[in-house]
């Protein structure tokens, strides 16, 4: 069933769980991270990049995740992923996509609450939720390029999100989009800061890979939605290697279906990290 961030978040907010963020790039992907959902009886958010609208275009991509939410039978999110293209997150809204992000790092900071302030008001008219990030997280993936990363300063995120009414806030705290930079450390000492700061649910971006034991302290200081797509896509290609040398396998359905699979466990083990088993 279709929903938006607001209610699925604030129950985690309540229970002191996350909901992952999983990106979907290929259809095997987006049914493996629907599948996990309903294994597991957790509620998902099926993420949706610029790079993967790209790739497949914004109707295709729509209807795909769609079609899955339609038929699950737990909650489901479809959410815009990094919006920095923001007409192309405009077009999301108008084509039914229930929870957006917008990526505004790159303005100038004085434009920056006016126009996150604008846009919310649009998406709460249509229904829609919206998370924002105001402070560049650092690593690369897809077109998302934070090499210098700013953390967050807790005044100003309670300044943010009180004037822009977002649903969600985005917190820069030393995670890296894509592998995981060597010497990776979060501040968890600040994150206490801005979860008192701030009165929405916390986003934690480019949590692949890291220590589940600093997962479960984020969580604990106000994370409710943790995004992963690094580590999906590693479990698709690690697996689609391993079929690829088998040379009686030559159907592209018997090569991609174990991947599938790879990444529904992937899912899977990260649904039951961040505690959302039973909570759909």
């Amino acid at each position: 069933m279709l929903v938006n961030l607001r209610s699925m978040l604030q129950k985690a907010d309540r229970e002191h769980y996350a909901v992952g963020g999983y990106n979907m790039t290929t259809l095997e992907s987006a049914m493996a991270i629907i599948e996990a959902g309903e294994e597991e009886k957790s509620p998902v958010i099926l993420q949706v990049s610029e790079k993967t609208i790209d790739y497949m275009g914004l109707d295709l991509a729509f209807a795909v995740a769609k079609t899955l939410a339609d038929r699950a039978v737990v909650p489901v999110c479809i959410h815009f992923d990094h919006g920095r293209n923001f007409p192309m997150v405009e077009d999301s809204l108008k084509i039914g996509f229930s929870s957006v992000m917008l990526d505004v790092s790159k303005m100038p900071k004085d434009e920056r609450i006016e126009f996150v302030k604008e846009f919310v008001s649009k998406a709460h008219h249509l229904g829609a939720t919206v998370e924002a990030e105001e402070d560049q997280i650092g690593g690369r993936e897809d077109y998302v390029d934070g090499n210098r990363g700013h953390f967050t300063d807790p005044k100003r995120a309670a300044q943010f999100v009180r004037e822009t009414n977002v649903d969600a806030f985005a917190v820069s705290i030393g995670s890296t989009h894509g592998k995981p930079l060597p010497h990776e450390k979060l501040d968890l000492e600040l994150l206490a800061e801005i979860n008192k700061a701030v009165d929405v649910p916390l986003v934690l971006h480019g949590a692949s890979s890291t220590d589940e034991k600093v997962v479960r302290e984020a969580i604990s200081l106000g994370i409710c939605k943790i995004n992963i797509d690094t580590d999906l896509r590693l479990a698709f290609t690690r697996e689609l290697r391993r079929t690829l040398k088998d040379a009686d396998i030559y159907d592209p359905r018997e090569e991609l279906a174990p991947s599938r699979d790879e990444i529904r466990d992937e899912v899977i083990k990260h649904i039951r990290l961040f505690g959302s088993s039973d909570k759909a």
